[in-house]
Formats: C-alpha cells, sequence, structure tokens
C-alpha cells in the first residue's frame, strides 16, 4: 500500500462532507429492521456488542454466532426476542457463507487476530456481499484486510476494519483532533499520540488477555519525522495524566494497528501509542514477560493460550478488586505549538467496548461507509459528518468524555508557568 499523505487525505475528505448525511438525520436513514449478525457473540467482546446493539437500536434482528452451542444459546434467549443463535466456526468458508445468507452485516470479534493467516470472515462477507466491521487489534491482519479493498469495493461491499475501541473510537478521535487543526489553519499537525489505560484486564476474557500477551513479543512499530522506527515492546515509559476518576498512570509503547493507519491515513509525521495497567505489578509482570520471556514463545498462540489459562483465576481474582476502568487520551501537538486532546473514560471496559464497536455497526448499516475496506479514521470509512453521532454512541455512560481541548482543561495537575497560563 502507497503512503497516504496530506493532500490525498483531504481530497476524499471533503467529497465525503459533500454527501454524507447529518448526524441529525442519520438514526433515521435506516428504514427497516436489519439483520445483524456477531460472530464470537457469546464472548466478551461479541457480547456486549450485541447487548450495546439491542439497547441502541431495539428493532434490530441480532444473530448470535458462535462456535459453543449452549454459550450461545443462552446468551441468546437473555438478549430478548429480536435475537438467536447460530453455530459458526470462523475457519469454516463454507459455513461462514451459509451463515451470512440474508445477513446485512457481520460484525466479527472472534478473536485473536494475531498470527491470522487468512481474512475467511472478510472474504466470506464479499462473496455474499454482506457489510462488515471487525474490532481486530492487530497491525498485520489490519494490512492484510486493506488488501481486499477493490475486490470489496467491485463488490459494494462496505467494510470497516479495527472498529472497536481502541483502535477504533480512538482512530476517529485522532481524525477529528486533525481535522479541526487543519480546518483551523491552527498550523500543521506533526505529533500524534494515543495513551490508553485499563484497570486491571478491563474485565477482558482469555482471547484479549492472549492479544495482550503476543503484543510482547512484536518490535514497536513507531514513526518519528515521517521515519518508521523499531522500539522495544513495553518499554520508554511515560506518566500521563487521564483526568479526573483516573489521573496519572505509567504507560508503555506496544505494537498498536492505529499508529501506522494513522500516519499513512492522516499524514501526521511522529506517531507512537502507549498502554498501561493496575495494579502497577502488572505493569512489571508485563515488562517482565516482555525482557525474559523468548520471542518465540510469545508468538506461538498456542503456547500463549496455556499460559493464559493458567494465569486466568489470579487475574479474575484482582479484576474484582482492580475494577475495569478504561481511559484513552489522544495528544496532537502542531508546529505552532497548539496543543489539544481528546479524552475517554468509562467505568467498565467491558461495557464501553461493546457500545464502541455497536456505534461503528449503526453507522455502517446506516450508510455512512463506502464500498472498499476501510480504517475508522478514513472519511470513506465513517464520513465526517457521522463522527459526532458516531463518538456520542461510543461514549454512552462515559464518565468523562471531551474533545479538542487543551491538555491543562482536563488534566488533574496543570502546571502554571505565570500570568494564569497552564501548560
Amino acid at each position: 500500500m502507497a503512503t497516504m499523505g496530506v493532500v490525498r487525505a483531504c481530497a476524499p475528505a471533503a467529497a465525503a462532507a459533500a454527501t454524507a448525511p447529518s448526524a441529525d438525520t442519520a438514526k433515521r436513514k435506516l428504514s427497516r429492521s436489519a439483520r445483524v449478525l456477531v460472530l464470537g457473540g457469546a464472548g466478551r467482546v461479541g457480547g456486549s456488542t450485541a447487548t450495546a446493539l439491542s439497547k441502541l437500536r431495539p428493532d434490530l434482528s441480532i444473530l448470535i454466532g458462535d462456535k459453543n452451542r449452549e454459550k450461545g444459546k443462552s446468551f441468546a434467549a437473555k438478549l430478548g426476542e429480536q435475537s438467536e443463535f447460530v453455530q459458526v466456526d470462523t475457519s469454516n468458508a463454507s459455513m461462514l457463507e451459509k451463515a451470512l445468507q440474508g445477513v446485512d452485516l457481520v460484525v466479527h470479534t472472534a478473536g485473536p487476530f494475531q498470527k491470522a493467516e487468512e481474512c475467511t470472515v472478510l472474504q466470506a462477507a464479499i462473496s455474499t456481499k454482506t457489510a462488515y466491521v471487525d474490532v481486530c487489534d492487530d497491525t498485520d491482519y489490519s494490512w492484510r484486510a486493506k488488501g481486499f479493498h477493490e475486490e470489496a469495493k467491485s463488490a459494494g461491499v462496505p467494510a470497516i476494519t479495527t472498529a472497536g475501541i481502541y483502535p477504533g473510537v480512538s482512530n476517529v478521535m485522532a481524525a477529528e483532533l486533525v481535522n479541526a487543526a487543519r480546518r483551523e489553519n491552527d498550523g500543521e499537525p506533526e505529533r500524534l499520540r494515543f495513551f490508553y489505560y485499563t484497570a486491571g484486564s478491563g474485565g477482558a476474557g482469555p482471547t484479549i488477555l492472549t492479544t495482550s500477551f503476543m503484543l510482547l513479543g512484536e518490535d514497536v512499530i513507531a514513526y518519528n519525522k515521517g521515519e518508521e522506527i523499531k522500539l522495544k515492546p513495553y518499554s520508554g515509559a511515560l506518566n500521563i495524566d487521564f483526568g479526573k476518576g483516573v489521573r496519572k498512570k505509567n504507560v508503555y509503547l506496544l505494537n498498536l494497528p492505529e499508529v501506522k493507519s494513522a500516519f499513512k491515513i492522516l499524514g501526521v509525521p511522529t506517531v507512537s501509542a502507549r498502554f498501561g495497567t493496575a495494579p502497577f505489578f502488572w505493569n512489571w509482570g508485563m515488562q517482565a514477560f516482555a525482557n525474559f520471556l523468548p520471542v518465540e514463545f510469545l508468538r506461538d498462540k498456542n503456547k500463549v493460550q496455556k499460559l493464559v489459562k493458567s494465569v486466568d483465576p489470579l487475574v479474575r481474582a484482582i479484576d474484582g478488586i482492580a475494577g475495569e476502568r478504561v481511559s484513552m487520551r489522544v495528544d496532537l501537538d502542531c508546529s505552532n505549538g497548539r496543543n489539544t486532546i481528546g479524552l475517554f473514560t468509562h467505568k467498565k471496559l467491558s461495557v464501553s467496548v461493546g457500545f464502541a464497536t455497536a456505534a461503528f455497526a449503526l453507522a455502517v448499516l446506516e450508510g455512512n461507509t463506502q464500498p472498499g475496506v476501510w480504517f475508522p479514521e478514513e472519511p470513506e470509512g465513517i464520513a465526517i459528518e457521522a463522527r459526532k453521532l458516531l463518538l456520542e454512541r461510543a461514549s454512552q455512560g462515559a464518565t468523562n468524555f471531551v474533545m479538542n481541548k487543551p491538555s491543562w482543561m482536563v488534566e488533574t495537575d496543570p502546571k502554571e508557568v505565570g500570568l494564569g497560563i497552564y501548560v
């Protein structure tokens, strides 16, 4: 894929802005009860997504797709009469295509996406002309999915990859910050940084724990003044203020897909992402895994899954004490010294990830996504006028959500440099 610079990114943005529905009318555009298949629907992320969809749009027919019949049928029954269970194995192409018949949108939450060699669900969606959303959090997989762009475009299939909470909502927050800076001619964006914090495991299931551990086996890809650089995973600690309810937390470098997509699509020359957790000894544990476990071990999905199974009881016990608060902070620095941030905090990651993914699903259903495979920050993926509604839906229940503010307005301990000026 060629790098999409500033000029190329801005041109389609203007076109999308001219044709996109307004946020005020987007809710009314879905005129009939659509059928949505949530793959991995009995899992933590899939179940949360299905629940959020049923709350945001009670008229939707929601199919819970999962390999586990007992868990899937039980969850579908709890969700209500608009839901039913469909047994699906995401590695079986013919079973997938059969399950997609008569479905308007498939939401793929059946990870982990790390080390997956095929985009089986996306290919089945294109084959059956079914709109597609996934919650991929792996850089290689996301760009493999992007490789099906022309095929999806020719088939008239709208698709978005990395459309969860982070990556996903964080990408849209970054796009809005960059768009505002350029619209206001307030300096050229020079540095974009993603900071994430989750208490404990965030109520995550074994799949997300597997993802977290496997990321420790990957070099961190970041960008500095337009140059790609490789850094050590879970290094480069920074102490970041996440505002009220979270305050200052240490965060560490991880290889996350929004770094590469934001660099290529938004045209910001310096981009990185960091993540931290609590209690503090979990960060020590992550550093120990990154420093002392062989890379070959961390890249072996089967071995990592066995490790996750062994530590899962301890993780659950500590989660009961630590809670599952999540916070995202996106910082943009511009050439004239301007600094703006977006901040999102929710008490429960297990709830907020569902509303985030559901927000993308509804945006696609409501016609805000053009045919092709897109990242969340691309205006053809989520039309610029549709971003406001998407963020409103994604931030349901958030304890703190602000956009395009200077950092001192949201930090718990801003520093005064004199004359009432804070930095």
